[in-house]
């Protein structure tokens, strides 16, 4: 399991499923089954190979549905069937990961995916509702700050909701928000700083070679000890709007669910 999800990290899609695979025929439990299952069919996704991917979801859906990596099962079908542009497929899949404790850790994510579905299906009002839920229910998420930053329609209409008043009202706000706006300025910025969380690993070598992989594409990559494991992050940046940039960026280059943190 530890070379899969080394090979997974460098990319090496193919060795990571001989892996995995191998993994398989060792006795594990169920929860290690299902990690194995859903990695195998993350690579095969990665690899354009749908069929097979499916197959490997489906494996958790059948045999696995007790353990923690349902919902995850789900969201891979769902990104399956949207990566086939089969859009209302892809929609009742993440549907069917909403249960109460994998939204808690993951809703943003999975409401920005069915927000984008809804978009390709035409969707316009369900899309711009979930975006605002997101918005609201989720507010320090990297998909609620990338809502914000203009990346949506809905996120758009929030923001002329918010300027529209009387002149005399906006002035004292903006007087407001400045005034307070400089007092945090003075009082965290020398304080606070951010970073990309990349990746968490339990195994101390995958880390410092995943940093070091980083290292050679240019980022500024470091691991950070935690109680349980060890995070790879990225950059020491004085604003989030650093970071985010820079998180957008890993998470299109190295297809994972990078966020930014607070140091």
């Amino acid at each position: 399991m530890d070379k899969g999800e080394a090979f997974y990290l460098q990319k090496q899609y193919g060795k990571a499923v001989e892996c995995y695979r191998k993994a398989l025929d060792a006795k594990l439990n169920d929860n290690n089954r299902a990690l194995c299952w859903y990695m195998v069919g993350r690579s095969y996704t990665a690899l354009d190979r749908y069929d097979d991917a499916k197959i490997s979801f489906m494996n958790i859906v059948n045999l696995y549905s007790n353990t923690d990596w349902l919902p995850e099962a789900y969201v891979g079908l769902g990104d399956v069937e949207f990566k086939r542009r089969k859009y209302s497929e892809a929609l009742k899949q993440y549907r069917k990961s909403q249960t109460e404790s994998f939204m808690k850790r993951s809703g943003s994510r999975v409401l920005l995916k069915i927000a984008k579905t809804q978009k390709n299906l035409g969707n316009t009002k369900e899309a711009q509702e979930c975006e605002k839920k997101i918005l609201k229910d989720y507010p320090r998420s990297l998909e609620a700050r990338l809502l914000m930053k203009g990346g949506s329609s809905s996120s758009t209409k929030v923001v002329k909701a918010e300027s529209t008043g009387s002149s005399k009202s906006t002035v004292s706000t903006k007087s407001s928000t400045t005034s307070q706006s400089s007092s945090k300025t003075t009082a965290s910025a020398p304080k606070t700083k951010f970073a990309v969380q990349v990746s968490y690993t339990p195994k101390q070598d995958l880390a410092n070679n995943y940093a070091a992989q980083l290292k050679k594409k240019g980022y500024k990559a470091y691991v950070r000890k935690g109680s349980k494991g060890y995070s790879v992050l990225v950059g020491d940046y004085a604003t989030k709007s650093e970071a985010q940039s820079v998180c957008a960026k890993l998470r299109k280059s190295e297809k994972n669910d990078s966020y930014v943190i607070s140091l």
